[in-house]
């Protein structure tokens, strides 16, 4: 049965002790090949998933909705890594990698060994990348320019697994065993935008949101934001309900309330719970499209002030209008409405 953590927790102990085995290039006594270097990583997933879930939905009214959100979850907000790509750079010259190894995982455990120069090193781990189905790792043969990139355009499919990535400063021992803890940190997210359609006969309704990083900086941990912001595709996840829809969204987080920076932010690493500072205006949106039974299409831009972090995950409720429009009680979110929208009308948030 799976555990999942509330606040902080520690998920998984991938225990994958690495042993370095290799002549020294300090000098050229070989007496120091064999000696071992073990590295333990710990995956940390820090997220409010079962608060969130708890406070916003009724276990027994929304029950159905509970549990299918929780099922699709469980691949982001996930206990074990599939994949790990593990890279070791340069740290004296370009930082140029040195080593790559990409492992196959699906297990809690794995034991791994890796042959090297004994050498200081800059390590860098990705995990959960193969099945991801939008995020890639680019330029890593050099670590300053390694990074995971989004597929191009400007809507894409959210993402298909929570993202684990790590780096870890590694100074070697001239002789003797040496083991180094490196700590894998959750990269993505996810919302839920809960809709009550009770007040309104629709044809259709669509989901997308907008607002989040395009881009991870391996190098120092630190997200990129276009001027122009994709926009994310949502799943639709069932309710049991013929009057209730949901949809959500995975991806990368949204600025910070008090990011001041044009283009990118740092991630900030807590075991504590996320701040709900509120910012002073929108920091990521759900885009609602309403067909009403006449055709017209009916846009709601739900901007949320209240971040979303990595690792976190948000539920926003509200009401659809006999008119298409969508309301929604939560002060951290506002609305604007566009009651005859047309396809291919420019819409863009307010950073």
């Amino acid at each position: 049965m799976m555990k999942w953590c509330n606040i902080a927790g520690l998920v998984l102990v991938m225990a994958l002790a690495v042993a370095f085995h290799g002549c020294s290039v300090i000098d050229e006594d070989l007496s120091d090949c064999g000696d071992e270097l073990r590295l333990d990583y710990d995956m940390h997933l820090v997220t409010n998933l079962n608060i969130e879930l708890e406070t916003q939905l009724d276990p027994k009214d929304d029950a159905t909705l509970f549990k299918n959100l929780r099922d699709y979850l469980s691949a982001i907000f996930v206990d074990f890594a599939h994949d790990v790509d593990i890279s070791l750079y340069d740290v004296q010259g370009d930082s140029a990698r040195l080593h790559h190894e990409k492992i196959i995982m699906d297990a809690n455990q794995m034991f791994c060994t890796l042959y090297v120069p004994r050498r200081d090193y800059m390590h860098t781990a990705v995990a959960n990348l193969e099945k991801n189905g939008v995020t890639v790792l680019e330029s890593d043969d050099y670590c300053h320019k390694a990074v995971l990139r989004q597929s191009q355009g400007e809507t894409i499919q959210p993402h298909k697994t929570g993202l684990f990535t790590a780096r870890e400063l590694i100074n070697m021992i001239e002789e003797g065993n040496q083991i180094i803890t490196v700590r894998l940190f959750m990269a993505n997210c996810a919302a839920a935008l809960v809709l009550d359609t009770s007040a309104a006969s629709l044809k259709d309704l669509k989901v997308l949101s907008t607002g989040f990083a395009s881009r991870f900086n391996v190098a120092d941990s630190s997200y990129v934001f276009a001027a122009n912001p994709q926009k994310i595709l949502t799943d639709k996840i069932e309710t049991g309900k013929s009057n209730q829809q949901c949809f959500c969204t995975v991806n990368f987080p949204s600025r910070l309330a008090d990011d001041t920076s044009a283009d990118t932010r740092t991630v900030i690493v807590t075991t504590q719970p996320f701040d709900s500072k509120q910012a002073k205006k929108a920091l990521w949106q759900f885009l609602v499209y309403a067909t009403l039974q006449d055709g017209t299409v009916v846009e709601s831009a739900l901007s949320v002030k209240i971040p979303l972090h990595a690792g976190e995950f948000k539920i926003i409720r509200g009401e659809v209008q006999p008119d298409g429009a969508v309301m929604c009680e939560d002060a951290s979110v506002g609305i604007s409405v566009t009651l005859n929208w047309k396809e291919g009308n420019e819409h863009e948030i307010p950073l």
